[in-house]
């Protein structure tokens, strides 16, 4: 094999073993929950799936249609009462998924610079531990239509 060849073929291999962890992460069903115009928050869910063999930590997320972007989880007290806390990071595991669902863990939007409406996509972007972001299109949908 020419040297010119085999050096080609070795960069190939070392960019592909050295391919970041975002590479691995796809999102499934992404959709916002359709607001009325004036409300200054809305939430977002989506199945985030990790086919890679090393877990992805997401630690941040951020959209240009917000003033503000995070991580909820949904806490039950002793009470019955419920609230929401924000989740500072997400763990997907190798080989797995997480779902962000209504009731469970979900996106929250804040501080709406302009509502989107319904059949508007917006980007959102999942900031990963190793510095890379993952962006995907999130369509907003009134709750009647994420039905089955």
């Amino acid at each position: 094999m020419p040297k010119r060849s085999f050096k080609s073929l070795l960069v190939v291999a070392v960019l592909a073993f050295a391919m970041p962890a975002h590479a691995e992460l796809t999102f499934a069903d992404p959709w916002l929950r359709a607001v009325p115009p004036v409300s200054p928050t809305m939430a977002g869910y989506v199945t985030l799936n990790n086919s890679g063999d090393e877990a992805v930590t997401i630690t941040g997320v951020s959209t240009s249609a917000a003033g503000h972007t995070m991580l909820h989880d949904v806490e039950s007290a002793a009470d019955g009462s419920r609230r929401m806390v924000h989740l500072h990071h997400l763990e997907i595991p190798a080989r797995g998924s997480v779902p962000l669902t209504p009731g469970g863990r979900h996106l929250m939007l804040m501080k709406l610079a302009e509502v989107p409406a319904p059949g508007e996509t917006v980007e959102i972007c999942f900031h990963l531990k190793d510095g890379e972001d993952a962006c995907t299109g999130f369509p907003v949908k009134r709750a009647s239509q994420t039905d089955g």
